[in-house]
C-alpha cells in the first residue's frame, strides 16, 4: 500500500492552483457556468412556462449550483498533498462527481427543453427509471463530497481552513442526504400551499403559501461554502458559530416545511 506523506505547507490560493487540483472538475465547472449563461439567455427569449416560470430556470439553477459545488471541491482538493489526491478513492470520488453531474444536468436540461418535469416524474416506466437514477446520482455526488472532506481532515494541513473545509463537506453531505431522502419519500418539495413556482419568492422560487423542502436543502448544502469562508477570517469562534447557525437553520426550515409553513408568506 502506498503511504501518503503529510505536507503542512500552505496551498497557493490562486487560479492556477485551483485548476491544477482537479483539471476535470475545473473545466467542467467552466462548461457548467457557460450552460448557466445560455439557459439564462433562453429564459429571456423562450416564452414557454413550466410550474409558472420559464422552462429554463431550473436547468440554469442546476448548472450554477453544480459549477459552484465542483469549484468548492477543488478548494478542498487544493488542501491535499499530491499523493492523497492521486489515491484510487479520491480519483474515484472525482470521477463520480463529474460523471453524475453531467448525467443529472443533461437529463434536467432535456426535460426542460420539452417543458416536462425531471424530478418526481414517473409518468412512464422510462421516466421513472431515469428519475431514480438521477436520485442515485445525486446521492453519489454527496458521498463523493463526504469522501473528499474526510481526506482533507486526514491529510490536509493542520490549520483552521482545512478543518473548516473538511467538516463543511461532511456536514453538508450528511444534511443534504437526509433532506434528499425526505424529498424522494414525499414525492414533492411542496407540502401544502399552491403547487406552483409562479407565486414563489423572487430568484429562489421558494413557496410563499406552504412548506418547501428546497429551503433546508439549500441551506444545508451551502454549509460547505460557508465554513471555509468563515475560516478565512482566522477566527475559530466564527467558524463554530457559522456551523451551528447553519445546522440550526437547516433543521428549523426542514421542520417548518414538514409542517406545511412557508419561510415567508406573501
Amino acid at each position: 500500500m502506498t503511504s501518503i506523506s503529510l505536507e503542512t505547507r500552505k496551498p497557493a490560493w490562486n487560479g492556477t492552483a485551483l485548476r491544477a487540483a482537479s483539471p476535470a472538475l475545473w473545466y467542467l465547472s467552466l462548461a457548467f457556468l457557460a450552460g448557466f449563461a445560455i439557459c439564462s439567455l433562453l429564459s429571456a427569449i423562450d416564452p414557454r412556462l413550466f410550474n409558472g416560470i420559464s422552462v429554463w430556470v431550473k436547468p440554469a439553477k442546476f448548472f450554477l449550483s453544480l459549477a459552484v459545488h465542483m469549484l468548492t471541491l477543488n478548494v478542498g482538493l487544493m488542501l491535499l498533498p499530491e499523493a492523497a489526491r492521486l489515491t484510487r478513492g479520491t480519483q474515484a470520488a472525482i470521477a463520480t462527481m463529474a460523471s453524475m453531474a453531467v448525467f443529472e444536468i443533461a437529463y434536467i436540461t432535456f426535460r426542460a427543453a420539452r417543458a416536462e418535469a425531471s424530478h418526481f416524474n414517473d409518468g412512464s416506466a422510462l421516466a421513472g427509471i431515469l428519475y431514480n437514477l438521477m436520485g442515485a446520482g445525486a446521492a453519489a455526488i454527496m458521498l463523493a463530497t463526504a469522501w473528499i472532506g474526510w481526506q482533507v481532515l486526514r491529510h490536509g494541513p493542520r490549520g483552521l481552513i482545512a478543518r473548516a473545509t473538511g467538516w463543511g463537506f461532511l456536514i453538508a453531505a450528511a444534511a443534504t442526504l437526509v433532506i434528499g431522502f425526505t424529498l424522494g419519500g414525499m414525492g414533492s418539495h411542496w407540502i401544502g400551499g399552491d403547487q406552483t413556482d409562479a407565486s414563489g419568492l423572487p430568484v429562489f422560487g421558494w413557496s410563499t403559501t406552504g412548506g418547501d423542502l428546497r429551503i433546508s436543502h439549500f441551506i444545508g448544502l451551502h454549509i460547505m461554502q460557508a465554513l471555509p469562508l468563515a475560516a478565512f477570517t482566522g477566527k475559530r469562534g466564527l467558524v463554530i458559530a457559522t456551523g451551528a447557525l447553519g445546522l440550526l437553520a437547516t433543521a428549523a426550515t426542514y421542520v417548518q416545511a414538514l409542517m406545511g409553513l412557508p419561510l415567508i408568506a406573501i
